[in-house]
């Protein structure tokens, strides 16, 4: 750490404006914007730091963008403050460093207006087409709980193939509502004859705007707020969360907690990778595989209802501990329902390494190769396939039991769509292997000691990450010490590991884009647009939806 640091230090010597180490593994450094693109060379190219995320701040007074570095070898985190005007700021663009900011210079562009000369496509990623121009939804001066007055008249489908290279290519859409996909996302498939050229990537469907939400809530709301944001991963992000507002508190939770949280973590693993797993076989036409992942995924959710009550949406987390205690008496069962899995896994596991059809579609498909997946800083099942050894439970331990327990990274090498399964199906084990030895550790440790009380938080700021089943939750909050944060920076994994099929389904045949895409195990819940359009209108308001809703409810419950 200190090796690191030095170096930085020695590099940037002279252009740190201030240094703030609010301790061993935060650093908040502030630099130049003019300074800021040799920077993120000497960090990303020099130094192997990974780019996490950038966070966008309306200080009212100016703007503020703090980019997140993550030295991936001993977990610190560098964040990198660069200011610039209120009107017509600008802050030069690293789009062209490193391909993982592209998608996040564009947001900090929509959302608060900030322009970054020399990115090429800073297009709106999250906002509807109608939404109006100068309009910025984070600024401070947008009202909480603004509602824009939209044109009747609008068509927010993108125009198939604008971006078309030739005229013997094809464009081929697969989206924004699609079979394959679960959730609205639209993909331009350009093709030659059967060969993928190009992917063109169209988010911002069904985005909720959580991170204003969050502005209006109480620090233990958000905390509800933010388990919504994945049904699958419902305990990841408030994992995160928490584990952000602790930073900020530099707070240590009690060590039952600690293991607590790692089990309802780990169970959501295994249950999201059999979720996907069945996907997988579906979207290969080998529907066998669909369903016995998920029959054996059901003792998987009975556990979770066990222990908090919900299949998804745990409501275990809270700042300071957990909600809900595990008792002793019921380990001994809950042991015995986990390891009846074992077997099935060892069935999925097997299936996998001889069956000709999973490895005739799979295998040499949909590659991403390891300097790709650095440029794209790649996360979770997405990174490792690729022979990169990052999970965020190895080197962020602090306030849960993953530094407690013996267990093992997975990672591979090929980064086909192959590894990327075999990855899911080993990370089950390991996840048994936590499970099982946090499940030990409790029956040592008394009953009831959970929780360390909150009552206030001061002002300050902290980070907050979870290696989610698709790989780091990334949660930045600030507070000025009232009851709600000031600013609450969210990024889910799909929002990195998306953007890399540009590369990984390019060069393929279009019968392979589908499972490509579906490879990085894509969640698009923390993306915008909601709007139904008939002949060019928009079919419903607001409040029409919400009565639909309602009637519909009442309907069920078999009421007039």
């Amino acid at each position: 750490m200190e090796f690191m640091k030095a170096k930085i230090e020695e590099k940037l010597k002279g252009r740190i404006v201030k240094w703030e180490e609010k301790n061993p593994k935060r650093h908040y450094i502030e630099i130049k914007k003019d300074d800021l693109r040799e920077t993120t060379e000497f960090l990303f190219r020099k130094l192997g730091l990974r780019f996490c995320i950038a966070t966008g701040i309306d200080n009212i007074k100016n703007m503020e963008v703090i980019y997140h570095f993550s030295d991936d070898k001993t977990g610190v985190i560098y964040s990198f403050r660069v200011f610039t005007e209120r009107d017509g700021g600008e802050i030069p663009t690293i789009s062209d460093i490193i391909k993982g900011a592209k998608w996040i210079e564009r947001e900090i562009h929509e959302l608060l207006g900030i322009n970054f000369p020399g990115n090429e496509d800073l297009s709106r990623l999250l906002l509807d087409p109608s939404w109006p121009k100068g309009v910025f939804p984070l600024r401070k001066d947008y009202e909480y709980g603004r509602k824009e007055e939209l044109p009747k008249s609008v068509c927010s489908m993108p125009t198939i193939g604008a971006k078309t290279g030739g005229k013997d290519r094809t464009i081929i859409p697969i989206g924004p509502y699609h079979p394959l996909q679960e959730e609205p996302e639209f993909f331009e498939l350009e093709v030659f004859g059967e060969k993928v050229v190009k992917v063109n990537i169209n988010l911002g469907y069904n985005h909720r705007g959580i991170e204003k939400i969050s502005e209006g809530k109480h620090w233990d709301q958000v905390t509800f707020l933010v388990e919504r944001i994945c049904g699958i991963c419902s305990t990841s992000h408030p994992f995160a969360y928490v584990l952000a507002v602790e930073d900020l508190l530099g707070l240590e939770i009690p060590e039952r907690a600690k293991y607590i949280r790692s089990v309802i973590g780990e169970i959501e693993r295994i249950h999201s990778h059999l979720l996907w797993l069945g996907l997988a076989g579906h979207f290969l036409g080998y529907n066998t595989v669909w369903m016995w992942a998920w029959k054996y995924r059901e003792p998987v959710l009975d556990l979770a209802e066990q222990i908090s009550g919900n299949r998804n949406h745990y409501a275990m987390m809270k700042i300071g501990g957990v909600r809900r205690d595990i008792l002793n008496s019921e380990i001994d069962g809950m042991k015995e329902k986990l390891n009846s899995i074992v077997s099935a896994l060892k069935m999925f596991q097997g299936a996998v390494q001889d069956d000709p059809i999973i490895k005739a579609r799979t295998k040499n498909v949909g590659t991403l190769s390891r300097q790709d997946a650095i440029y794209y800083c790649v996360i979770g099942p997405t990174a490792r396939p690729s022979g990169i050894t990052m999970d965020i439970r190895k080197i962020d331990i602090k306030n849960s039991a993953y530094g407690l327990v013996d267990w093992n990274v997975i990672a591979t090498e090929n980064g086909d769509v192959y590894d990327k399964v075999v990855c899911r199906i080993l990370e089950m084990f390991e996840s048994v292997k936590i499970i099982n030895q946090c499940f030990d550790r409790l029956k040592t440790l008394k009953e009831g000691e959970i929780c360390e009380e909150v009552r206030e938080i001061p002002k300050g700021e902290g980070i907050g990450r979870y290696e989610a089943p698709r790989g780091e939750v990334w949660h930045y909050v600030r507070s000025d010490g009232g009851n709600t944060p000031v600013r609450h920076k969210i990024r889910a994994p799909s929002y990195m590991n998306v953007a890399s099929n540009e590369v990984a389904a390019a060069g393929g045949t279009v019968s392979d884009a589908a499972i490509t895409l579906a490879a990085v195990d894509p969640c698009y819940c923390c993306t915008e647009r909601m709007q139904a359009v008939e002949n060019g209108k928009l079919k419903y308001d607001w409040q029409e939806l919400i009565k639909m809703s309602q009637e519909k409810t009442k309907k069920m419950k078999g009421r007039k």
